[in-house]
C-alpha cells in the first residue's frame, strides 16, 4: 500500500486510521484480503484517489454514516471490478443512516453511490453491506453487458420466466447502462439474517457508461436488480427511482426485493418482457383467460388463441392493449364455448405490427370427467396420441394396421389424471392408415391415425 512514494504502515504499526489525505495523494490497494479495518473515519480531501484493485477489500468497521467523509473538493474511490469491494460494517445500528460511497470511474469521473437504510435488518454486530461497481472496461469496452455481467447474473435477456427460454428472448444490453453495481447483504461471515429496507441512489457517466451501439442516450432510466433465485430481472420492473441525466435516485427497495446485482435500464425497454402472469382457468362451462403486464410499449392489442391439439391454433378474439404504460395492468377474456381439453396462448401485437407469442396454458374442463382420445398426429419420428384421463389409471395400448394385424403393443401404461401424450415410434412401420386402441377399466377407445414414411 503506497502513499505517494512512501510506504504507509499497517494497522498493527499505526492503529489510528483517521486520515486526512492531502492534495493528489494516490492510495493503491492491491493484493490484500482486507486492507483497512477502520474504527475511526476515512477522510478523502481535495480529489484524492483511493484505488481498490486485484480483488482487494476496503473494510470500514465504523457503522457511522460519516465513517467515509470527503472534504475540500471531495475524494474518489475507484474499484472497477466485481471483486474490488468495500465492506461497511453497519451492524444493527443502521436505520436512519445514509451511506455515501464516493465512487469514481477509472478516468476520474465522480459517480457517487448512496445507500439510505430506512429500516434496520436483523443480524449481528458484524453484519455488513458490501459494495462494488464496475463498467464495460472489464469487457473489452463494449455495449454488450452480457459479456461482463456479475457472477450471479445468468443473462441479459428479456426472458419471460426464469431459465425457460421463450421465442422472444433477446439480449437487451443495448437498453442498459454499461455499468453494474453490487449491493450485497449476504456475504458469508457478515450476512444479515433479515434484509434491511434500503433506498438507493445511482450515478453514472452519460459518456463513459453508455458505449457506441447502445440505445439509451438521453432516455429515462430506472433501477433494476437480478433475482438469482429464479434467474429473472422481470419481477422488479424498472421505473424504480427518479431519473435525471446521469442519476437515478430514490430507488426504494423492500427487504424481499434486495438482491446483490443492479443496473439501470430503459424504463420503456426493461430487461424482462412485460407479461408477468398468464393463466387459463375453468369456470363452470367457460374458461377465463387472464394475464398481467408490468409495463408496455407501443402495445396495440392481444389476440387470444386456442388449440385442441397444441399444434393448430385459432383466434378467439382480441383485447386492446394500453399503448405505452409503466403501470401494472390486469386483462381477461372469457371463452364461452371451450372444448373439454384446450391449449391457450396470447399473441401480442405492437403498433408497428411486430408480434410476440406467449407460453402455452392448458385446461381440462370436462364436466363429466371423461376418458377420451383427444387428437393424434405424425411428427416425422413418432405417432403422437393425445389423451385425457378422468382419473389416474392403467391402460394397454395397441396399434393395428389396415388388415387388423397388431404391429405394436405396450402393456400397463400408467396415466395420471388429465392430459397426456403417448409416442409410438415409426421406425418399423410402413406408410398407411393405422388404428390405435386403448384398453382400460373404462372400456375400449380407438382412433384412426395416418402415417407417412
Amino acid at each position: 500500500m503506497k502513499y505517494k512514494d512512501q510506504l504507509i504502515p499497517s494497522e498493527s504499526i499505526c492503529p489510528s486510521l483517521n486520515w486526512a489525505l492531502p492534495l493528489m495523494a494516490c492510495v493503491i490497494l492491491s493484493l490484500c484480503p482486507a486492507l483497512m479495518n477502520a474504527q475511526g473515519r476515512l477522510f478523502l480531501n481535495n480529489d484524492v484517489r483511493v484505488v481498490i484493485d486485484n480483488g482487494a477489500w476496503l473494510v470500514i468497521q465504523n457503522p457511522a454514516q460519516d465513517a467515509i467523509t470527503t472534504m475540500g473538493t471531495g475524494g474518489m474511490i475507484i474499484s472497477e471490478a466485481e471483486n474490488d469491494r468495500i465492506r461497511w460494517n453497519v451492524g444493527n445500528a443502521a436505520a436512519g443512516n445514509t451511506y455515501v460511497i464516493p465512487y469514481a470511474s477509472a478516468l476520474g469521473t465522480k459517480i457517487p453511490f448512496t445507500c439510505a437504510v430506512t429500516g434496520s435488518g436483523t443480524g449481528t454486530a458484524t453484519s455488513s453491506i458490501v459494495f462494488a461497481t464496475y463498467n464495460h472496461t472489464v469487457g473489452a469496452a463494449t455495449w454488450d453487458n452480457n459479456s461482463y455481467r456479475p457472477s450471479d447474473v445468468t443473462h441479459m435477456n428479456n426472458w419471460q420466466t426464469g431459465t425457460a427460454l421463450t421465442p422472444i428472448a433477446t439480449n437487451e444490453s443495448r437498453h442498459v447502462v454499461d455499468r453494474f453495481w453490487i449491493v450485497d447483504v449476504n456475504v458469508f461471515g457478515y450476512a444479515f439474517t433479515g434484509n434491511p429496507n434500503l433506498t438507493l441512489g445511482f450515478t453514472y457517466s452519460p459518456t463513459e457508461d453508455i458505449q457506441a451501439g447502445n440505445l439509451i442516450a438521453g432516455i429515462p432510466l430506472g433501477a433494476q436488480r437480478f433475482n438469482s433465485g429464479v434467474n429473472k430481472w422481470g419481477d422488479f420492473a424498472p421505473g424504480v427511482g427518479a431519473w435525471a441525466l446521469g442519476t437515478v435516485t430514490n430507488a426504494v427497495v423492500p427487504p424481499g426485493d434486495l438482491f446483490r446485482s443492479w443496473t439501470l435500464s430503459d424504463i420503456l425497454n426493461p430487461l424482462p418482457v412485460e407479461l408477468i402472469r398468464f393463466d387459463a382457468q375453468c369456470d363452470a362451462n367457460t374458461v377465463t383467460v387472464s394475464w398481467t403486464t408490468a409495463s408496455e410499449r407501443d402495445n396495440d392489442f392481444f389476440t387470444i388463441e386456442r388449440s385442441t391439439d397444441g399444434e393448430q391454433y385459432i383466434s378467439l378474439g382480441q383485447v386492446a392493449g394500453a399503448g405505452t404504460s409503466l403501470q401494472v395492468i390486469e386483462y381477461s377474456f372469457v371463452d364461452q364455448a371451450p372444448p373439454s381439453n384446450a391449449f391457450y396462448r396470447l399473441r401480442q401485437t405492437d403498433t408497428n405490427g411486430d408480434e410476440k407469442v406467449s407460453d402455452v396454458r392448458t385446461t381440462s374442463c370436462s364436466g363429466s370427467g371423461e376418458t377420451a382420445i383427444i387428437n393424434s398426429w405424425d411428427d416425422g419420428l413418432n405417432l403422437n396420441v393425445l389423451v385425457t384421463m378422468a382419473h389416474d389409471q392403467n391402460q394397454v395400448i395397441r396399434l393395428f394396421d389396415a388388415s387388423g394385424k397388431m404391429v405394436w403393443e405396450q402393456n400397463t401404461v400408467a396415466f395420471p389424471e388429465g392430459l397426456s401424450t403417448i409416442k409410438i415410434p415409426k421406425s418399423s412401420l410402413n406408410s398407411g392408415i393405422y388404428v390405435v386402441r386403448f384398453d382400460g377399466q373404462n372400456g375400449v377407445m380407438s382412433r384412426r391415425v395416418p402415417l407417412v414414411r
